[in-house]
């Protein structure tokens, strides 16, 4: 029987390992320049987006990436304007589109396209400066793409204000599907409700925690790095929520050493210095499971949520940290955007608690059992993608 749970097991981690789309926070980061160049008003456009994301993103889409300079023509235009000299550049992590306009005009309207064709939930945090003299950051979505800049009276729907940031809180934990995942596990790992509650608010503290700190600047963290240690947390509840349905757990354990042995062996005979992180998060997790193998106490799962969700928490801060904030508006701005998040998690929660009680009720419970072992095991695959993924935008 055992022999049988095993290659069982085996098979559908194979059959769920395969190139998941993987969540990436589709945002980026304009700054707006206008300064008067003669008898011509002169606007300097430059924005930034994760490399990463924008390559997942024109794959996806059926775009070439060698062919960047033709994806970012015309993305940005003003009747008011015309280009004059558009501009990509490689910055090690992000890719980089200049562009300078020549306007009519000294508040000018442009239309705001780029990124929003790859993914509708993208979002743009700009900043604007004329002459000198700051005027009010603002959001640009899929739905206020046109934008008069250097307006003091900008759209109440484009400000930097609470119900913004609450909103942007809330889509973020939803179009996120490492965070989904991570959620998931936690569920079901939970053995009933009190347990469940525990689990939530040792997230819910650990995330917050690290959000309010990175923010602050308090804890200066690498983006990438933190990138695939959220792959990590999720591969590692993923394994034990696989070896408790089995009742495997210690032989998980064993294989997943070895394995992550070998990987890092391999990551030091080319990029040793990189090797002692992963060796670091091998550790963690052997210890992790084998201790949840051998010592069976709610405590356990309360002590790795609160890890991890701080661990999450500084991905939810890369979110927002390279946004300038008013200072004086920034713990404001803050609240709002971890009670999105709260919402949406509890969101989250209250959408699987239905289709549970809808499975107890029709008792279904080997339905049940089998719909929790193949999303875990499809979550097992997603976060090996994850880490690979990741890996490689690092190293």
């Amino acid at each position: 029987m055992k022999l049988k749970n095993i290659l069982f097991s085996f098979l559908l981690i194979l059959f769920f390992s395969g190139n998941i789309l993987s969540h990436q926070k589709s945002q980026s980061y304009t700054s707006w320049k206008g300064e008067v160049a003669g008898t011509d008003f002169i606007v300097s456009v430059s924005t930034k987006i994760s490399k990463g994301v924008l390559f997942n993103q024109l794959q996806n889409n059926g775009y070439r990436i060698d062919q960047l300079e033709n994806y970012f023509k015309n993305k940005i235009s003003s009747e008011d304007c015309f280009s004059q000299n558009l501009l990509i550049q490689d910055q090690g992590d992000f890719v980089k589109y200049l562009n300078k306009f020549v306007c009519s005009e000294e508040q000018p309207r442009f239309n705001f396209n780029l990124f929003f064709d790859l993914n509708l939930t993208h979002l743009d945090f700009s900043s604007q400066e004329k002459a000198g003299q700051l005027f009010p950051d603002f959001i640009i979505s899929s739905d206020n793409r046109q934008i008069y800049i250097f307006d003091e009276n900008q759209s109440a729907e484009l400000n930097l204000s609470f119900l913004n940031f609450l909103s942007f809180g809330f889509k973020h934990i939803l179009s996120g599907l490492d965070h989904i995942a991570f959620l998931l596990l936690i569920i079901f790992l939970c053995a009933n409700l009190k347990t469940l509650f525990f689990a939530i608010s040792g997230f819910t503290l650990g995330h917050s925690a690290s959000l309010f700190s990175s923010v602050q600047g308090l804890i200066v963290s690498s983006t990438n790095l933190v990138e695939i240690m959220i792959g990590f947390s999720i591969l590692v509840c993923s394994i034990e929520v696989l070896g408790k349905k089995t009742a495997q757990l210690g032989m998980f354990s064993n294989l997943l050493l070895v394995a992550w042995a070998i990987l890092t062996f391999s990551i030091y005979i080319f990029l040793p210095k990189q090797s002692l992180f992963f060796l670091s998060l091998g550790l963690m997790m052997f210890c992790y499971l084998r201790l949840s193998d051998n010592y069976q106490s709610s405590l356990n799962l309360i002590f790795i949520t609160i890890i991890f969700g701080f661990i999450h928490g500084l991905g939810f801060a890369g979110a927002i940290n390279e946004i300038f904030l008013p200072k004086e508006d920034m713990l404001k701005i803050l609240f709002a955007f971890n009670l999105g998040i709260e919402i949406g998690q509890i969101l989250i929660f209250g959408i699987f608690a239905l289709f549970v009680y809808f499975l107890e009720f029709y008792k279904l419970a080997k339905l049940r059992n089998f719909a929790t072992f193949a999303i875990t095991a499809s979550i097992f695959g997603y976060s090996l993608n994850l880490i690979i993924e990741r890996s490689f935008l690092v190293f």
